[in-house]
C-alpha cells in the first residue's frame, strides 16, 4: 500500500470538506426527536455527565438513541492507571464496572434501552468487555472504555468504528493535531 502526499492547499480542501461534513451530520444529530436538543430526560443526563467529547461521535450511526449518551456516562466514570514516576501523559485508562441498574436509577431511562446501547457500543468497537479483571458485584459488567479522539471514522463494510492508533484507551488528552 503506497501513501498519497497531499500539497497544502489538497490538504486544506479536503479538511474543509471535511469540516463541511461533519457539520452536516451534527446538524442532522440535532433536529433528532430523542437527543439532548429536544428531549428534557436527555438535556438532563447531558449535563449531569460534563465530559468533553469528540465531535466524531456525531457520524456514528447508532440506532439506539442512548447509545451516545451512554458512551458519556462510561467516559466520566473512567479510572485511570497512575504511574508514579512518569509524567502525566501516560495515564492510561483501566477496566471499570458497569452497572446497568445503577445507571437506570441515575438516568430513568429504561434497562433495555441501556442494555441495547450497550450491546450497541461493543459492536462498535467503542468499548470493550474484559474479563481479566473481575467485576465488583455480580450484577456488574468489567468493560474498557476506549478513547473517542482516536476514532478515525465509522466503517459501513466492517460495522465498527476505526481508530487511527493501536493503543485506544490512552485518555491523557485529546488526539494530537498532524502539522
Amino acid at each position: 500500500m503506497t501513501k498519497a502526499l497531499l500539497s497544502r492547499e489538497q490538504k486544506l480542501i479536503l479538511e474543509e470538506c471535511l469540516n463541511r461534513e461533519l457539520q452536516k451530520k451534527q446538524k442532522r444529530f440535532k433536529k433528532k426527536r430523542l437527543s439532548h436538543y429536544n428531549n428534557q430526560k436527555l438535556k438532563a443526563v447531558f449535563e449531569k455527565y460534563p465530559v468533553e467529547f469528540s465531535p466524531v461521535l456525531y457520524e456514528i450511526p447508532f440506532k439506539c438513541y442512548f447509545s451516545f449518551y451512554l458512551f458519556l456516562i462510561l467516559k466520566s466514570q473512567v479510572k485511570f492507571m497512575d504511574w508514579l514516576d512518569c509524567p502525566e501523559y501516560y495515564r492510561l485508562g483501566i477496566s471499570q464496572d458497569l452497572n446497568i441498574n445503577q445507571i437506570f436509577r441515575e438516568t430513568k431511562v429504561c434497562r433495555n434501552i441501556i442494555r441495547r446501547a450497550f450491546r450497541e457500543l461493543v459492536k462498535f468497537g467503542m468499548i470493550e468487555i474484559t474479563d481479566y479483571v473481575k467485576p465488583y458485584h455480580k450484577s456488574c459488567r468489567s468493560i474498557l472504555v476506549y478513547n473517542d479522539y482516536y476514532i478515525h471514522s465509522y466503517s459501513k463494510e466492517e460495522g465498527r468504528v476505526i481508530f487511527s492508533t493501536d493503543i485506544k484507551f490512552n485518555f491523557y488528552n485529546k488526539k494530537p493535531k498532524n502539522n
